[in-house]
């Protein structure tokens, strides 16, 4: 015997399951992945064609645009700088010679936030190399209002070492349509190192699907007219009974 399956609890059930998974879908975390240079970002396209920003510290300073950091500041060539490897011409298993972004307590980590205001509209994807520090590492993301979307760790890339090694640097990123408010980094002792700030978006929407809707001819709507008509009449004539 077949049962009748109430609609509006279907309807409403599938409803809350269709948002349950676009919300679970929206957003791809990225990495954690090795880096050495601009190259290895999954975010290149985008750099190169200018919808991403990617801040080197190359220059002695955050400059690009619509960022915050909540602590640290852009630590200059050491022998413990831990910059990303080609950032000084060379690939060559040491970040000494370049520039990095340091932050004495890694625990408490960076948070990198974006502003909508400057940028013109929130990030969809952003991007943090890091290249340093101690115990294990956590990338977080938010959305939206601030948001947490989801994170990426704790993981244990750390080498134990502070000469400024780069086979442990490690790329972490996020991508969400609805945007990013920011991203945060720590690890669990000691400072923490970070590099290559990226962020963006991904990509325009492609334009809306343009569908051929088949429109009736001239001839056709008089064929239709005509053929309603002696429709009418015949129901007309048995009515009548003529």
């Amino acid at each position: 015997m077949f049962r009748c399956i109430r609609t509006p609890h279907f309807l409403g059930a599938s409803l809350a399951l269709l948002v349950f998974s676009t919300a679970a879908l929206a957003q791809t975390f990225l990495g954690p992945t090795p880096y050495l240079s601009k190259n290895d970002s999954p975010f290149l396209a985008s750099i190169n064609a200018g919808t991403t920003f990617l801040e080197t510290f190359e220059s002695g300073a955050l400059t690009t645009p619509g960022v915050t950091p909540s602590a640290g500041a852009v630590f200059g060539p050491s022998s413990i700088t831990d910059s990303v490897d080609a950032d000084d011409g060379t690939i060559d298993g040491s970040g000494t010679a370049g520039h990095s972004f340091f932050s004495a307590n890694g625990a408490a980590g960076i948070t990198f936030t974006f502003s909508a205001a400057t940028l013109g509209h929130l990030p969809t994807q952003a991007g943090i190399v890091w290249t340093d520090g101690a115990g294990t590492t956590l990338f977080e993301a938010f959305g939206p209002g601030g948001v947490p979307i989801g994170q990426i760790g704790p993981v244990a890339i750390a080498d134990g070492t502070f000469n400024g090694t780069t086979a442990e640097d490690r790329f972490f990123g996020v991508t969400n349509p609805a945007g990013i408010s920011s991203i945060r980094i720590s690890n669990t002792a000691g400072g923490i190192e970070v590099d290559h700030l990226q962020y963006g978006i991904f990509g325009a929407a492609p334009p809306p699907a343009v569908i051929d809707v088949p429109t009736l001819s001239e001839t056709a709507l008089m064929l239709l007219a005509l053929l309603t008509a002696a429709f009418a009449w015949r129901a007309l004539v048995k009515r009548r009974g003529i």
